[in-house]
């Protein structure tokens, strides 16, 4: 055998061993999610991990990953096969999470493939949980959520953040076409309810916006 066909031998054969199975995972798969770490996931991934197992606090690795905001794993968990729709320990869907969590382009992507939930659901888990993140509301409105309906005590969502003393996501509410003087059932406008609680700066708020 001479030197070049003893050459290409040994450079198929490294060639060959280059792609033999891939390493496998060295951590479990919801702590590289934690870590970001790309390599590790891959690896899961590979070796046919469930990627929708729940670790110790009855997250799945895209919800860990959609609370983190890392767009690149949720992602390629996604596309891979994680289930958008499954809830949490807490019942929490990946999207509502995104919600909960201030990741509008997350729940942008999610909803995008096909995360199901109503978007009037998702602003009032917003507004019951208080987040003030200012692109969600927007976003929820680009996606069919109605700023200003109503549960079945005739409560707003604008209602809901004046009785908690939001101001923040009272300000934001109002900036993105909430009624101030829409009554809930019991006819109490969010101004009233306001002056009831005695809080002046919410009261100047909807007062400077047309509040009566």
């Amino acid at each position: 055998m001479n030197r070049l066909n003893l050459l290409v031998i040994t450079t198929l054969l490294l060639l060959l061993a280059a792609c033999g199975e891939p390493d496998k995972p060295s951590i479990p798969l919801n702590l590289a999610v934690e870590r970001d770490d790309i390599n590790q996931i891959e690896r899961h991934i590979i070796w046919g991990s469930d990627i929708n197992q729940f670790n110790i606090d009855g997250e799945t690795p895209l919800h860990v990953a959609v609370r983190q905001g890392s767009y690149i794993v949720v992602k390629l968990l996604t596309e891979k096969g994680a289930d958008i729709n499954m809830p949490d320990k807490q019942g929490i869907t990946p999207v509502g999470r995104a919600i909960l969590s201030g990741r509008a382009q997350i729940a942008d992507y999610l909803i995008k493939q096909g995360a199901k939930q109503d978007p009037d659901d998702l602003l009032d888990l917003m507004v019951e949980a208080g987040e003030q993140d200012r692109d969600v509301i927007p976003l929820l409105i680009k996606r069919g959520a109605n700023i200003n309906h109503q549960d079945e005590q005739g409560k707003t969502p604008l209602i809901v953040a004046v009785s908690s003393g939001n101001r923040v996501l009272v300000k934001h509410l109002i900036e993105n076409g909430a009624d101030v003087n829409l009554p809930d059932n019991s006819g109490q406008r969010p101004l009233a309810i306001a002056l009831e609680r005695g809080d002046d700066n919410i009261i100047r708020l909807l007062e400077r916006n047309g509040a009566q």
